[in-house]
């Protein structure tokens, strides 16, 4: 039989919890090559899916006329235009002031 190998030695051994960690090199970043492609990020909803199906054949039986060639392009040209309504309303037209990523309420409303 062969011998056992040693039990490895935890990296952690020997620290304490309380003393601070001893400082490291900052690591050298490297240059970006080129600038990175710019894209989108994603956005999601809930939707009833029969109202799903209801957008999906909407853009496959009008895109010749229409022009939208995928759900994405559709919903961001349909959310747009209300924005657009919204803010000529409210707003005298202008932007509203941007609002970030979880400032909106979420959750269902209450009493719901």
């Amino acid at each position: 039989m062969s011998a056992r190998p040693a039990p490895k030695r935890s990296r952690l051994a020997g620290n304490s919890p309380v003393a601070p960690a001893p400082a490291e090199a900052p690591a050298e970043q490297p240059a970006p090559a080129a600038p990175a492609k710019k894209s989108r990020p994603k956005v999601s909803f809930y939707q009833d899916p029969d109202d799903t199906a209801r957008v999906r054949a909407a853009i496959l039986h009008t895109m010749t006329t229409e022009g939208s060639r995928g759900l994405s392009q559709f919903i961001h040209d349909a959310v747009m235009e209300k924005v657009e309504q919204l803010e000529a309303r409210y707003n005298g037209g202008e932007p509203f002031p941007p609002v970030g990523p979880r400032e909106l309420p979420q959750g269902r409303p209450m009493g719901e």
